[in-house]
């Protein structure tokens, strides 16, 4: 049997801001990275994916001295000389989100349900029908002033949001089958527009959308009956056959096809380019792992965050879970982070003193301008604490469905985390908003910073060269992401005392200890290729994992790997709480930059409560002059602006927003 042949391949990930493409080619037989690189450009309408591909791919020329651009256009095939590609494989998290209805019986059971399967790709629940919530309000017959019933006020408001699908669930096996019925004249009803022409006539059409169908299967035929020549109907298994059982794989496999036939065709731009079809960047991720899982046989938790999307797959005894939150992300996605978590959320994980205006200030310009990197230290600090708002959003409701998740490995990817200027900033973002208790294992938690970001590359390789991406994730991926063991303690005690005393005994090297106590963290350094033995002596009333508190616990010799940053003690406590005094969060979080590594100097910065916070503009009902009569002219004095007013905000706004200063939006101390 001949072995497959390797091909010259530009894998591409278009994101809502940037590009990132990655050259793979066969070395030694076998399919490795040879060059990546960014461009800016995504699938916004004034962005043209195909130059923002070409961009990186002359970025890549440079890199490895290879041509692979001839006027202005990829060369292909691979030449004799080794100039070239064969092909492009293509995934993309910015086609859109997929908006969604979900009508269903219960808004605690099914509906619940129903918005876990849907957060299996880029989609956005656009409004959730359930019929309890009209039994609640006690609405039968005409409700309130408006004169319309319950039924009338849905397809009203369907009319106005014009889903791509609808979701149908509810009614356990053998249960409710009017209720679904109902649910389905609806929908059906508000598939009908009816407009009049210009002689005053009506004409009637059908919105013909799909609706898929997930609730009880007795009802099938009557609820196709009620859709009949109005919807494109998609019928799988009960989300929820009974009230102790959720069938969510089923329906999370309709909508990620719904997804694929509905909202990837706008990758159309590049198709000439592309061997296959695209994928959704979330399929990619999910696709890897699953088989990361499989192949080190542990669980594993994949975290990304991105400008417009943060997305969370868990991989774990068997079970598999996705979580995709479009539009929400440290970009494009920032709204979406203030609306779920708030500002002060965001402010509570900044060391240095800024009022709520301008912190939202700084947020809205980067909304605008997301493609703009950090420039200052206080912008990334920012980022980085949207950034675990973003990720606790998504861990939230991965916990929703999955509250005894148990993961021994997590993979972190994102832009935010690739470009971070010291990987223990990347470790204290993602400890900060995980918050790992070590009850998934008996000691420690391995991260992993995809810096490459080749999960997706070696994903969407998966679906059309399995043996390309394999290589890639054996020989690059693995050997180029170990970032930390980490080991968390349990247990109350008071700030100060100790928690811990960690000893590491490197092979062939000398013993290092640390003694960390409760509300700090700490390291021991442990290079990449070396290799060490842990012992953790926890004071009285703390434990390790689920061993006894104040139990002495060991790894196995020499079973700790080496990493970027070595070995990190977490002795801040779960859940983690910031002090409640200003001063004290100001110098605990600036400790723990400092204990990872990202600082070195002494706190820069004024107290916290030092910042001034501006006054709210008061808002008043415009002055209407009086028309003027025949012959009169109005007054061409102009009023001045008085401080504090809408007009100097706006004023202020648009200076910020139409030229940022070079440096930053602050100045270094």
């Amino acid at each position: 049997m001949s072995e497959p042949k390797l091909h010259a391949l530009l894998v591409a990930d278009i994101g809502s801001v940037m590009t990132h493409v990655w050259l793979v080619d066969a070395v030694d037989g076998e399919t490795r990275l040879i060059g990546q690189s960014e461009a800016p450009g995504g699938l916004a309408p004034a962005d043209d994916p195909a130059s923002a591909i070409l961009e990186a791919a002359r970025h890549i020329e440079e890199q490895t001295g290879r041509r692979l651009i001839d006027n202005g256009t990829l060369v292909t095939p691979k030449n004799a000389e080794g100039q070239g590609i064969d092909g492009v494989v293509v995934c993309s998290s910015a086609a859109g989100l997929m908006g969604l209805v979900i009508a269903a019986i219960a808004g605690d059971i099914s509906a619940r349900s129903a918005r876990r399967a849907a957060r299996a790709t880029y989609t956005h629940v656009l409004q959730t029908i359930t019929l309890d919530d009209a039994v609640r309000q006690e609405q039968i017959g005409v409700i309130g002033d408006s004169g319309l019933t319950w039924i009338e006020r849905q397809v009203q408001s369907l009319l106005g949001v014009r889903p791509d699908a609808v979701l149908i669930v509810g009614g356990i096996e053998g249960g409710a089958q009017e209720a679904l019925v109902r649910l389905a004249h609806i929908i059906g009803l508000a598939s009908l527009n009816i407009q009049v022409d210009t002689q005053g006539q009506q004409m009637r059409s059908v919105a013909r959308r799909p609706v898929l169908f997930a609730g009880n299967s007795q009802a099938r035929d009557r609820v196709a009956a009620a859709l009949a020549d109005r919807a494109d109907l998609i019928v799988t298994d009960n989300i929820r056959p009974t009230l102790d059982v959720e069938c969510l794989e089923p329906v999370r496999r309709e909508i990620v096809r719904l997804y694929d036939r509905l909202m990837m065709p706008r990758l159309a731009r590049i198709s000439a380019l592309t061997r296959v079809p695209a994928r959704a960047s979330c399929d990619a991720a999910g696709v890897m792992t699953r088989f990361i899982a499989g192949q080190t046989r542990s669980g594993v938790l994949a975290l990304d965050v991105g400008g417009m999307s943060t997305t969370a797959h868990l991989c774990s005894q068997g079970r598999y879970s996705p979580v995709v939150l479009g539009g929400v992300g440290i970009g494009y996605g920032i709204g979406a982070v203030l609306a779920r978590r708030g500002v002060e959320a965001i402010r509570r994980w900044l060391p240095f003193p800024i009022s709520e205006r301008d912190l939202v200030h700084w947020l809205l310009n980067k909304m605008l301008r997301p493609h703009i990197p950090p420039l200052t230290r206080e912008d990334l600090l920012i980022e980085h604490a949207v950034a675990r708002e973003a990720l606790s959003c998504v861990l939230e409701e991965l916990l929703d469905e999955h509250p005894d998740a148990a993961y021994d490995r997590v993979f972190i990817g994102g832009g935010v985390f690739r470009h971070a200027p010291h990987p223990g900033l990347t470790t204290l973002t993602v400890l900060d908003a995980l918050q790992p208790t070590s009850k998934e294992n008996m000691m420690a938690l391995d991260l992993h910073l995809d810096a490459l970001g080749l999960i997706n590359a070696c994903g969407v390789l998966a679906f059309s060269e399995p043996d390309a991406a394999l290589t890639l994730f054996e020989r690059d991926l693995m050997h180029n992401s170990p970032l930390a063991t980490v080991v968390t303690t349990l247990g109350e005690g008071h700030a100060g005392e100790l928690a811990v005393e960690a000893e590491l005994r490197v092979e062939g090297g000398a013993t290092h200890t640390v003694r960390v106590a409760h509300g700090e963290i700490a390291r021991l350094n442990l290079s990449p290729g070396r290799y060490g033995t842990l012992t953790l002596r926890p004071a009285a009333g703390v434990r390790i994992g689920r061993n006894a508190p104040g139990a002495e616990v060991s790894s196995e010799l020499a079973a700790i790997h080496g990493s970027t940053l070595g070995v990190v003690i977490d002795a801040r406590g779960r859940p983690l709480r910031l002090p409640e005094d200003a001063q004290a969060r100001q110098q605990a979080l600036w400790s723990w930059l400092m204990a990872l590594g990202i600082e070195r100097e002494p706190l820069p910065y004024p107290a916290l409560d030092s910042v001034v916070e501006a006054s709210l503009p008061v808002l008043t009902a415009p002055v209407i002059p009086a028309p003027l009569r025949p012959g009169e002219s109005r007054p061409t004095t102009e009023m001045p602006v008085a401080s504090g007013s809408i007009e100097s905000d706006l004023a202020k706004l648009r200076q910020t927003v139409e030229e940022p200063k070079k440096r930053g939006f602050f100045r270094r101390k």
